[in-house]
């Protein structure tokens, strides 16, 4: 993969964690530890203009907030976008849908992490623009996670870097089980 390839590729990665952060449409999957993902959840048409992508799993951070008490409450979940995530025939491997799989935990992960630092603070009603720059911030931790992933693994091209994310992944969702 040359640069020009990563340049687009980051990009690609960018408008669909950017893009997908609002409220999702019922074709979509919430994150569930009793069901992962599987290839007829992808059911966006690929995007044969991007060679070096084989897959492409879209998923999102969905906040809703309302007033109670004088306090910004919050509902924070995490969704698959089952219409814009898509595999193209030579990636239907076990080894990509994995690659993929972590893409939506690490969205999971960050929708925990989320949801735990909105804990510890005490947005008031009328702190609605605070809240939400609180939030868009952790947005960008979460974006840069995911590019990271995908460098580090060389986009699933190296499988022990992608075993050592998995695990490092899921020994962080179970700190945060209960929340």
């Amino acid at each position: 993969m040359n640069i020009r390839q990563l340049g687009i590729l980051a990009i690609l990665i960018g408008f669909v964690i950017i893009g997908s952060s609002s409220k999702p449409a019922s074709n979509n999957i919430i994150w569930s530890e009793d069901r992962p993902l599987t290839w007829d959840d992808f059911q966006g048409q690929p995007d044969y203009n991007y060679d070096a992508v084989s897959a492409l799993t879209s998923s999102g951070i969905m906040h809703m907030k309302g007033c109670e008490n004088g306090k910004i409450i919050y509902k924070i979940e995490a969704y698959f976008e089952k219409d814009f995530s898509w595999v193209k025939a030579e990636a239907y491997t076990d080894h990509h849908l994995e690659h993929e799989q972590i893409h939506f935990d690490i969205t999971q992960l960050y929708a925990k992490k989320l949801k735990h630092a909105l804990d510890k603070q005490n947005f008031q009603c009328d702190e609605e623009k605070q809240f939400e720059q609180f939030v868009q911030e952790f947005l960008s931790g979460w974006q840069k996670a995911q590019i990271n992933f995908d460098l580090y693994t060389h986009y699933s091209m190296k499988p022990p870097e992608q075993y050592e994310w998995k695990h490092k992944v899921a020994l962080e969702l179970s700190v945060f089980k209960d929340l």
